[in-house]
């Protein structure tokens, strides 16, 4: 497996080691929702999946998928580490992952802010692990 968005000491594996249906809605922010769908948890890492839909914006967010500074997780209270942001779709609905480590343990309580908008309210949310 390839992962150039990783950096070269995370290790990877052929699958994840689990799967975590999460479907937690974080909210909407100017007509454009977010729900976080699932976490894979792989050997060295975890991809935190979400998708973005507009729910009748009347404008276009500056970017179909926040970066990853937009970005402030926490696990178990610890500031995790955000390596990438990445996604597809287009102003109407869009799905990615945010990269992180460390990976979270099983039950482990993930808080999850996002700046969807820059300039306005973040959206957040804890899911567990």
């Amino acid at each position: 497996m390839t992962a150039p968005h990783l950096p070269p000491d995370v290790p990877t594996g052929a699958r994840p080691e689990r799967v975590v249906p999460l479907l937690h809605d974080l909210g909407e922010v100017a007509g454009h929702r977010l729900t976080l769908l699932s976490l894979e948890v792989w050997p060295g890492f975890a991809d935190l999946r979400f998708a973005r839909v507009s729910a009748g914006a009347d404008r276009p967010l500056p970017r179909r998928v926040p970066p990853p500074g937009a970005w402030r997780i926490a696990v178990d209270g610890e500031p995790a580490e955000v390596w990438d942001a990445v996604g597809r779709g287009d102003r109407d609905f869009s799905n990615g992952e945010v990269r992180l480590r460390p990976a979270p343990q099983p039950g482990a309580e993930v808080h999850v802010s996002v700046d969807l908008l820059p300039g306005g309210e973040p959206l957040t949310g804890t899911v567990t692990a």
